[in-house]
């Protein structure tokens, strides 16, 4: 079996304490609807498309949600070679500045809110329930494809049937609930719309 992208695929990897030697790697999070076993991995399938691999005695020990790093890349890219999967892992953070631009009541909701934030080449419309919300604050924007430190993959979607372009983030959000502050982060003035943002050492910073 071969399986090769074009593109860059966005991949989240769990462990868990009950299965010390299975790195389990997702590309999404469509529910799973066959399986393929193989001496050295499961593959999952949703339909007919590869969702992800469950790689078996593996040499890590971690719990929970995992972020890539170097060693984790090397090793996945090799074992998914050794698989004849052949994919482009996307490293990008995709968390940038924006700049709320405007802010529109929900019609469904009175505690939401509908944000237009400018990221400098488009602008984007995001739903939001901060209750700082305000004209012009630069915040923090989870683009969709943004992974958060729990392992939460942010997409396009709606909220409360309004469709929302990704997520304006809390230092809760950024930080894992290790910083449990509710409202949305408040970036520096001066700090460049659609720059990208380090959301490990911002949190660190605020914390």
């Amino acid at each position: 079996m071969s399986k090769e992208s074009n593109k860059s695929t966005v991949v989240r990897v769990f462990m868990h304490r009950d299965f010390p030697s299975v790195l389990m790697v997702k590309f999404n999070d469509e529910p799973v609807s066959s399986v393929e076993n193989l001496p050295e991995a499961v593959l999952l399938y949703s339909t007919s498309e590869l969702i992800g691999v469950n790689l078996l005695n593996t040499p890590f020990i971690k719990n929970g949600f995992v972020p890539l790093y170097e060693e984790l890349i090397d090793y996945i890219e090799e074992q998914f070679s050794e698989l004849n999967l052949f994919i482009d892992i996307d490293q990008k953070s995709y968390f940038i500045c924006g700049r709320i631009t405007k802010i529109d009541p929900h019609p469904l909701s009175e505690h939401l809110h509908i944000c237009t934030v400018d990221i400098n080449e488009k602008e984007l419309s995001i739903v939001c329930s901060a209750k700082n919300v305000k004209a012009d604050m630069l915040v923090v924007v989870a683009l969709p494809n943004a992974i958060l430190p729990d392992g939460t993959l942010i997409s396009n979607g709606k909220v409360a049937g309004v469709p929302s372009q990704g997520m304006l983030c809390s230092l809760s959000e950024i930080t894992g609930g290790k910083k449990p502050v509710r409202g949305l982060i408040e970036l520096p003035k001066g700090t460049e719309c659609g720059s990208n943002l380090d959301i490990a050492g911002l949190g660190e910073t605020l914390c």
